[in-house]
């Protein structure tokens, strides 16, 4: 009974070397979640004057500037990525702290968004890890059908957040899909 026993845990730390031998001939597959990271290879904390240089190197153009929540932002169009509408870029005291990217097509309904959020929201989980559902509502403001959904990722001091936001009243319908990208 002894000999057995001992074999078998003989056995067992045998297969346990050859997995971890093999988890290190593949590291990817032992950590499949990639690194989040800035939009356009930027960093957290970059000035305003540097956003807008890059800006400037593009197809690209700055269409507004406002104040929102006592944050500068920069509301650019023409970024060149595919379904890409505008990219807002919120500055807090002059160093870059979120970065919002609004997705979408004109030509789509609420089930092609909806086909769309899901798409992103699989696809960041499989980069990142599974998100937590931070809304699913919808609420009606007089004669306006209000629809808003969002999942969340943390890793370190980041924060990607998705939204899909409609409004329906009458046949006039508003979508936004967007990305956040903050700095926590």
């Amino acid at each position: 009974m002894w000999l057995y026993l001992a074999g078998s845990i003989v056995m067992r730390l045998s297969q346990f070397a050859i997995l971890v031998a093999i988890l290190c001939l593949f590291p990817k597959a032992a950590s499949a979640l990639q690194e989040m990271r800035v939009p356009f290879n930027f960093q957290w904390g970059d000035s305003q004057k540097n956003v807008e240089k890059y800006i400037q190197g593009t197809k690209a153009r700055i269409v507004e500037r406002k104040i929102v929540g006592g944050r500068t932002v920069l509301v650019v169009e023409g970024i060149p990525q595919k379904l890409l509408l505008r990219t807002l870029f919120y500055f807090d005291s002059d160093a870059l702290s979120e970065i919002e990217l609004q997705y979408g097509d004109a030509s789509w309904d609420n089930l092609k968004y909806g086909e769309f959020y899901d798409e992103i929201r699989q696809n960041i989980d499989s980069k990142f890890g599974s998100g937590r559902l931070l809304t699913r509502e919808k609420s009606r403001d007089g004669d306006v059908l209000q629809t808003l959904f969002g999942h969340q990722w943390t890793q370190g001091h980041m924060t990607l957040r998705l939204f899909l936001y409609t409004a329906n009243k009458d046949s006039e319908t508003i979508r936004v899909m967007s990305l956040h990208y903050k700095d926590t």
